[in-house]
C-alpha cells in the first residue's frame, strides 16, 4: 500500500512539473514594445591584440597620472596579468580594466574607455 502511494504522488508531482502551462523563464522574454539593449553587445579581446592594446594604455600619460594619484590614497595596482580589454561592437569603444587593490584587500577595477580615465569601480 505504501508503494502504491508512493508512485501516485511521485506520479503526480512528475506531471504537474511538464504538464503545467506558460514559460517558467520570464526574465529572458523581451516584452512587446521595447527593443533589445545593445548595451552589452560586446567581445572579450585576447593574445596579440589585447597586448597591443595594453601596451599603447601603459605608454599614455593618463595612466600614469591616474596611478601616482591611486598610489598617494593607499590603492595598489595589481600589474597586467589579469587585465581585461572589451570591445563593443556597435560602438567604436575600447574598454580597458585594470585590477586594483585597496590596503584593507577590497578587489577594484579601475576603467579606461578609449585611453580615458573613468573610474574605480567593483569588479
Amino acid at each position: 500500500m505504501k508503494k502504491i502511494f508512493t508512485l501516485l504522488f511521485s506520479s503526480l508531482v512528475v506531471l504537474l512539473i511538464f504538464g503545467s502551462v506558460g514559460n517558467p523563464v520570464k526574465a529572458s522574454e523581451i516584452p512587446e514594445g521595447e527593443e533589445n539593449c545593445i548595451c552589452h553587445d560586446v567581445t572579450f579581446i585576447t593574445g596579440a591584440e589585447k597586448n597591443k592594446i595594453v601596451a599603447n594604455l601603459l605608454k599614455t600619460d593618463a595612466l600614469k597620472d591616474v596611478r601616482k594619484e591611486q598610489k598617494a590614497e593607499g590603492i595598489k595596482w595589481n600589474g597586467v596579468n589579469d587585465v581585461q580589454v572589451l570591445k563593443h561592437n556597435v560602438y567604436p569603444v575600447t574598454i580597458v580594466g585594470i585590477p586594483v587593490t585597496f590596503e584593507d584587500g577590497t578587489a577594484l577595477m579601475a576603467t579606461f574607455i578609449n585611453g580615458e580615465f573613468m573610474g574605480v569601480g567593483p569588479r
